[in-house]
């Protein structure tokens, strides 16, 4: 049996699923203009998204998808979930187009053209991190990138905090803040299981860092780089587990600091021997 998420919907077929069901529901990133930041409410998926979860079952032999919720609140759904690019930042994407040559967002063909107002967002956020100068005789139709933003474009995150990892060059704290900016790029590893929080919670504790949560996870980092050198593949598989540590996303934060060690060095951007200040991280991450 499969309880049906929306990772479930991308799924290979599984021989000997019988059975689905189906919660209707789905954390779907989300923009908000109001507050300028990306959110995953819980929000009820689309018909297709519904139908895509009951195809987990029946593929190779009969089977019986289960929703928890009524044949009338299917039908009243959306039939398509809404395309990303209506709901999410544009920066990156405001900033990879004159990278790529791909000219003006507002020129390119986009099937599904994006909101007027999130452009702007983009603009003002990109403009904010010196990452563009917009012509103001062309009403923001007219963006050039500036020595920054070039630098800016080729990091694999989001612009804010590959914003701070090139100031980080300058207060010479580059490996601190490239583990913070790869930490908040993922899903926080630490778990806190409603049934062991307070073990959880006494698990992570010894990460903490006096006046800085962003200090406590390059804490963690250097725990798990210790320990993964002292352990084998599955004994460190299993200590995450037993420290309430998601093995997966660990990986995950792993790879994307790699990535971007990797295309900072090629921009020069190289973390040095000596541990950063605290106060010159604060200040890379507030730019």
């Amino acid at each position: 049996m499969v309880l049906a998420t929306n990772v479930a919907e991308t799924s290979i077929t599984v021989p000997g699923v019988r059975y689905v069901v189906d919660a209707g529901t789905a954390r779907i990133s989300r923009y908000s203009h109001r507050s300028k930041v990306q959110r995953l409410p819980i929000e009820p998926v689309s018909q297709a998204s519904a139908d895509q979860r009951a195809g987990r079952c029946g593929r190779v032999a009969p089977g019986i998808c289960v929703r928890l919720y009524d044949e009338a609140d299917y039908t009243e759904r959306p039939r398509y979930t809404e395309p990303e690019i209506l709901r999410t930042s544009l920066a990156s994407v405001i900033l990879q187009m004159p990278a790529l040559g791909l000219g003006e967002i507002a020129d390119f063909p986009f099937l599904d053209p994006p909101d007027a107002r999130a452009v702007r967002d983009g603009d003002a956020l990109l403009q904010e991190l010196g990452a563009i100068e917009l012509d103001a005789d062309r009403r923001g139709s007219g963006r050039r990138l500036t020595r920054l933003g070039r630098r800016l474009a080729r990091l694999p995150v989001d612009p804010r905090l590959g914003r701070m990892v090139l100031e980080a060059e300058r207060h010479g704290c580059v490996r601190e803040v490239m583990i913070i900016a790869a930490a908040l790029s993922i899903q926080d590893p630490r778990e806190r299981p409603t049934e062991h929080r307070a073990a959880a919670d006494e698990s992570h504790r010894r990460f903490d860092v006096p006046g800085s949560d962003l200090l406590g996870l390059v804490r963690l980092w250097d725990y798990l780089r210790e320990r993964q050198q002292e352990l084998s593949g599955n004994q460190f598989r299993r200590m995450c587990r037993d420290e309430f540590l998601h093995y997966l996303r660990v990986r995950e934060w792993q790879d994307l600091f790699s990535q971007l060690r990797q295309v900072a060095g090629q921009l020069g951007v190289r973390g040095g021997t000596d541990a950063g200040h605290p106060d010159r991280v604060h200040q890379s991450v507030l730019s």
